[in-house]
C-alpha cells in the first residue's frame, strides 16, 4: 500500500512539468530569433521589428527636443526612414538616399522608392512603386532586381531565414499577388491577393490586411497557405497589424475599430477609437498606443481603456526605452509620457509624411515632403505661444510667450510674418517684423510688443487674403511657431487681427444678441 501511495505522489509531482496540450499552449513566440533576418541595427524596417511593436530599445531623457539637422531630399511622399548598424538612414521616393547621422549624403540611387527593410548581411531591401523589387548593396549599387505583378502597397518583411515578403497591388487589373521572395530574387512563393499591405511575422504566419477586399489574412510562411481570413472592413492602404509576445494580433481599421485577434482568428476584443491605418505599438509591458485622428489612446492587453489624450492630428506613434511615447503630426512631432501627459511639442511649418524613428542615440528622424529631418531630447529652453492681440490695435501686435522649459531662453526673436498683396508689383509678398528679447526665464511669461506698418498705397490693406503668421526662436531654444495664416487688415498704422471684415460680423453680432 506504501508503494503505490508513494508512486502517486510522485506521478503529481511530475504533471506540472508535463508539457500542455496543444489546446492550451501558450503562442509566445521567440521575438530575438524572429527578428534575426533584420539587420541588429536601431531601426532596420518599417516600425522597428517584424512584429510592427514601434518599440527602440534605446532613449534619450529631455524636457523637450531641439533640431539637430535637417537635409533636403527632394521628393514628395518619402519613405519611413530605417537605419542601419553604422546610423546611416535610408528614405526617398523618386531616388533612394543613404544619409549619414551628421546629415550628409553618402549616396543616392535613381529608384522609385515606396518602402525600405535592411537584411542580417547588410543588403537594403526596397519596394517601389512600380513593378520592380530591388535588393542593393551597401555602397548603393544594385545587387539584383525582380520583376513582380504590380506597384508594391506595403513596406517589405524579412524573415529570420532572410525570405522576403511584400505585397503589390495592379491599379487597372486588380491581379497583384502577395509574394514571398528569395535572398537571392527568386519567387519562393506568390499568393493571389491584390493590394495587401506592410506584413508582420509572428511563429510561421505572417498577418497583412487587404485593401482591395477588406480582409485580414493569416498566411503560412513555408508555402503561402492562407490559414485563415477575418473581415476588418479597411478599404485603403495601411501600415498593417501588430502582434504582441503572446501571439495576439492587433489592427486599427478605417472602420473606426481597434482589433484584437487570437492566433488562431477568433475574435478577443474590439474598441471603437474612431478609425486608423497604423496597428498599435506594444511596450515592453504590454500596454498598447493607438492614434486615431487628434487622440492618442492607451489600452491594456484586454482591451481596458487606460487613458484617452486629445493631441494633434496624427497616426504613426513608437515608443523608447524609457517609455516616452512619439507621435508624427502634421505639422510637429510630440511626445507623451506613459500616463499619456504631454511632455513637448516640436514645431515646423513643413507637412510631415512618415517617422518617427528612433537612432542609437535616441535622436528622432522623419521626413516631410522633402525633408530629411533630425531632432534631439534635450533638457533646454521651450518657448510656447500663449495669446496675441486680437482686434484692433495701433502700430503693434502684442504676442505673449512663456518658457515652459527647463532652461532659460536667451536671444529670444518674436518674428511676425505678413503675406500681403503688393499693388506696384501686382505679387504677393512676405514682410517680416521683428522684435527681440534679451532672455526669458523657466516659467517666465513675458509680452513682445513688435512694431507693425504697411504703406496703404503700396500694400492693398483690405485684400481678404492678408495672413499673419508668427514665430517665437532663441539660442538653444525648442521653438514656438503659429500653423498657417490668421487673417489681418492693416492700414498704415492700423491693425486688426482677425481681419476687418470678421470684426465687423463679430460687432454686429454682439450688438444683436447683448
Amino acid at each position: 500500500m506504501m508503494r503505490i501511495a508513494s508512486i502517486f505522489i510522485a506521478v503529481l509531482l511530475l504533471i506540472p512539468v508535463l508539457p500542455l496540450s496543444s489546446a492550451t499552449r501558450s503562442f509566445k513566440s521567440d521575438y530575438e530569433s524572429e527578428n534575426s533576418g533584420l539587420m541588429d541595427s536601431p531601426w532596420p524596417m518599417l516600425r522597428h521589428d517584424v512584429h510592427h511593436t514601434g518599440r527602440s530599445p534605446y532613449g534619450r531623457n529631455g524636457c523637450t527636443a531641439l533640431l539637430k539637422w535637417k537635409t533636403h531630399i527632394g521628393c514628395a511622399l518619402p519613405a519611413y526612414p530605417v537605419i542601419d548598424k553604422d546610423g546611416v538612414i535610408y528614405t526617398g521616393c523618386g531616388r533612394l538616399y543613404a544619409i549619414y547621422p551628421n546629415g550628409t549624403v553618402k549616396w543616392t540611387l535613381d529608384i522609385d522608392v515606396w518602402g525600405i527593410a535592411i537584411a542580417r548581411d547588410g543588403t537594403i531591401y526596397a519596394s517601389t512603386w512600380w513593378e520592380y523589387f530591388y535588393a542593393i548593396n551597401p555602397d548603393g549599387t544594385i545587387k539584383w532586381k525582380c520583376k513582380l505583378n504590380g506597384g508594391a502597397c506595403g513596406y517589405p518583411l524579412i524573415g529570420e531565414d532572410g525570405t522576403i515578403y511584400i505585397g503589390t497591388s495592379h491599379s487597372l487589373t486588380a491581379n497583384g499577388k502577395f509574394y514571398a521572395i528569395y535572398p537571392n530574387g527568386t519567387i519562393k512563393w506568390s499568393v493571389d491577393l491584390d493590394g495587401c499591405s506592410s506584413a508582420v511575422l509572428n511563429n510561421n504566419t505572417i498577418y497583412t490586411d487587404c485593401f482591395r477586399d477588406g480582409y485580414l489574412y493569416a498566411i503560412y510562411a513555408n508555402n503561402g497557405t492562407i490559414k485563415w481570413k477575418s473581415w476588418v472592413g479597411s478599404f485603403g492602404t495601411s501600415y498593417g497589424s501588430s502582434v504582441d509576445e503572446e501571439g495576439i494580433i492587433y489592427y486599427g481599421s478605417r472602420n473606426g475599430y481597434l482589433y484584437a485577434f487570437y492566433p488562431n482568428g477568433t475574435l478577443r476584443w474590439k474598441y471603437n477609437i474612431g478609425g486608423s491605418y497604423t496597428p498599435p505599438t506594444i511596450s515592453e509591458n504590454g500596454k498598447l498606443y493607438i492614434a486615431s485622428g487628434e487622440n492618442v489612446y492607451a489600452f491594456d492587453c484586454n482591451g481596458t481603456l487606460l487613458w484617452k489624450r486629445k493631441t494633434y492630428p496624427s497616426d504613426s506613434l513608437v515608443i523608447d526605452k524609457n517609455g516616452v511615447i512619439y507621435g508624427l503630426g502634421d505639422y510637429c512631432v510630440y511626445a507623451l509620457n506613459p500616463n499619456g501627459t504631454l511632455r513637448w511639442v516640436w514645431k515646423t511649418n513643413e507637412y510631415l509624411i512618415r517617422g518617427p524613428s528612433i537612432g542609437e542615440d535616441g535622436t528622432i528622424y522623419f521626413v516631410s515632403e522633402g525633408i530629411l529631418y533630425a531632432i534631439e531630447p534635450r533638457d533646454a529652453a521651450d518657448l510656447e505661444i500663449v495669446n496675441m492681440s486680437d482686434g484692433f490695435t495701433f502700430g503693434h501686435v502684442d504676442v505673449k510667450v512663456r518658457n515652459i522649459g527647463c532652461e532659460p531662453a536667451y536671444n529670444v526673436t518674436c518674428t511676425i510674418s505678413i503675406e500681403t498683396y503688393n499693388r506696384q508689383k501686382r505679387e504677393y509678398e512676405t514682410i517680416q517684423f521683428v522684435e527681440k528679447v534679451p532672455v526669458i526665464d523657466v516659467d517666465e511669461e513675458v509680452w513682445i510688443r513688435v512694431k507693425v506698418f504697411l504703406n496703404p498705397l503700396i500694400y492693398s490693406p483690405f485684400y481678404w487674403d492678408n495672413l499673419m503668421s508668427v514665430r517665437v526662436e532663441g539660442d538653444d531654444t525648442n521653438g514656438d511657431m503659429t500653423i498657417g495664416g490668421m487673417e489681418v487688415t492693416i492700414f498704415g498704422p492700423f491693425i486688426c487681427v482677425g481681419g476687418f471684415l470678421l470684426w465687423i460680423l463679430w460687432m454686429i453680432q454682439e450688438i444683436i444678441y447683448s
